[in-house]
């Protein structure tokens, strides 16, 4: 339309208005070009870039499904910063491939295929010299695609590597402050950023070589387009009107010439991205599918009985050996054996390091489980499904964790659903139900990151409330009475005691006088059970129990004394 427009207007004779025809239906077909491609443009990116967020989206939501699925090792042994930036940072770059990316490479794609053919019409030659560079441009795409990715991947890495200072010092504020060490951490975090910033400068002087070069290419195109193409003019080989589209068609060109650049530039960010999404999808988890945590709850076995009494163990243990992967001195459990009854209170104790922890987190399936070790009902463990074994016990772990939401929705976080009566019991059990009444709004309390606004004690016991919301028939209380006094304590135990013959008990603690409320006593040392009995019967022993029990008491003794 522009070609058929300036010819109408060279060819008018001098003095007179060119012809109406010929420039009303140019005018005419370019504003309809016009409607059209901004309608297209609009559907376009409409369609692709909502297209590239529901990918982003369904991606996301695949990735925390499997990270909250794989198993405990893998956070022992990977930064949470490096999480953290793999589901925010690194799905950002992917998402920017798949919406403004792939639209531009769409587009530009068209735009050069339209492009070259109208221009081939017009001129083959001045489309074949204009073309020229294009081998060169492929060749510099090609080696710029890899130096960007080797480089951005160090930006992804050093990216993680900040993110994970700066989580740790906004989890650990409180002993930052506490040692004075706002200078050090500073000055961490200012390695990590120059690290980050040093990386992402050379990302930056990459790109500013390519597009430059790229830049000048395209330069020396434009000129010899303008020199071939005007001596055709002149020639008379080539209309005034077929010189100006050509051109225009090249002007056309060069920014989707220039975009391809930018398009590989996140292309690769996407592509370095997207190896470290699957890196962390490619790791194996704890058990496929969604069972156990979208389906239903396996149902829980009944109690056999009021008391503490069945003959059949509920929980039996058989020469279990474990090591964290440290060679045998690294053994932290060593051929244990035991059994508990339905409605036993059995107490765990032994020096720090003895296996009290470890022993808990493989009766729950946090770590492989050796067949023919762990017994559940008769049932060997290591067959049984984590979801159902899990389901089987409730965890108070000696770090109490709580969610920042109200006080309702972490004391029910085992159940499918709050129950404020259910909450209301288990609160009262763990003697928690008055305080959670002086609380600004009750049970409505957000009690903030990690329950900041809670004391220790209170965390406590909001945890135990959790662990008997939850319903299961074994409670499992790691060191769970540490930050209560032994007032409260004696209170807790008389609020669970009560309902024994629906709940098993096993109780890891450091505090020897607790033990006494226990059926039994195992002592945990050097990975062994050292001893076994009731604490009378354990102190006449004058083993390891009793060498613990006098130290303590002593220890209790000078604390006492004026």
């Amino acid at each position: 339309m522009i070609r058929e427009a300036v010819d109408a207007v060279s060819t008018a004779r001098a003095g007179a208005l060119p012809g109406k025809g010929p420039l009303a239906r140019a005018v005419g077909f370019m504003i309809l070009f016009s409607v059209l491609h901004a309608s297209f443009r609009f559907l376009a990116r409409r369609s692709i870039l909502v297209t590239a967020r529901e990918v982003e989206r369904e991606v996301r939501r695949r990735l925390f499904s499997h990270v909250i699925r794989l198993p405990i090792p893998f956070f022992q042994s990977t930064p949470t910063g490096d999480v953290m930036s793999r589901l925010t940072n690194d799905l950002s770059a992917v998402w920017l491939f798949l919406g403004p990316g792939l639209l531009t490479l769409i587009g530009t794609s068209i735009a050069w295929l339209l492009a070259v053919a109208f221009m081939l019409r017009i001129s083959p030659s001045l489309t074949l010299v204009s073309l020229l560079i294009a081998p060169v441009v492929v060749l510099l795409s090609r080696e710029y695609g890899r130096t960007f990715h080797r480089q951005h991947r160090k930006v992804q890495e050093s990216l993680a590597s900040m993110n994970g200072t700066l989580q740790e010092n906004v989890s650990g504020i409180r002993i930052v402050k506490a040692f004075t060490l706002e200078a050090r951490e500073e000055e961490r975090f200012a390695r990590d950023c120059e690290g980050y910033f040093r990386n992402n400068l050379a990302v930056a002087r990459t790109s500013a070589a390519f597009h430059g070069v790229i830049g000048l290419l395209a330069g020396v195109g434009m000129s010899l387009v303008l020199y071939l193409g005007g001596r055709a003019v002149v020639h008379g080989t080539l209309t005034l009107g077929g010189f100006v589209a050509f051109n225009a068609y090249l002007a056309m060109l060069s920014f989707p010439t220039m975009a391809m650049g930018w398009v590989i530039n996140l292309f690769q960010r996407g592509n370095a991205a997207m190896g470290r999404i699957n890196q962390f999808l490619l790791l194996p988890v704890e058990f496929p599918g969604t069972d156990g945590y979208a389906g239903e709850k396996p149902p829980l076995p009944a109690p056999d009985g009021a008391g503490p009494a069945t003959s059949a163990p509920l929980l039996e243990v058989r020469g279990l050996a474990f090591s964290h992967g440290r060679g045998e001195r690294g053994e932290a459990l060593r051929g244990v054996s035991f059994s508990v009854r339905r409605g036993e209170v059995v107490g765990l104790v032994g020096p720090t390091g003895g296996g009290k922890s470890t022993l808990f987190s493989l009766l729950l399936g946090m770590y492989p489980i050796p067949p023919g070790t762990i017994f559940l009902e008769g049932r060997d463990a290591s067959g049984i499904p984590l979801p159902e074994l899990r389901r089987r016990f409730a965890l108070v772990a000696q770090d109490p964790f709580l969610f920042s939401d109200s006080v309702l929705e972490n004391v029910c976080f085992g159940r499918e659903a709050p129950d404020l009566e259910a909450a209301r019991e288990a609160a009262g059990l763990a003697r928690f139900l008055d305080e959670i009444g002086e609380l600004p709004r009750g049970f409505d309390t957000v009690v903030g990151e990690r329950g900041v606004s809670l004391s220790g004690g209170q965390k406590q016991r909001a945890t135990i409330a959790r662990a008997l919301c939850a319903g299961s028939p074994v409670l499992l209380l790691d060191d769970a009475l540490s930050s209560v006094d032994a007032e409260t304590e004696r209170e807790i135990f008389e609020g669970i005691l009560p309902v024994r013959g629906e709940r098993t008990v096993l109780f890891s603690t450091h505090r020897m006088a607790s033990l006494s409320r226990c059926d039994r006593v195992l002592v945990l040392a050097g990975g062994r059970i050292a001893e076994e009995g009731t604490q009378d019967e354990l102190l006449s022993l004058r083993g390891v129990y009793f060498d613990l029990y006098s130290r303590q008491m002593l220890a209790r003794e000078l604390e006492e004394s004026p």
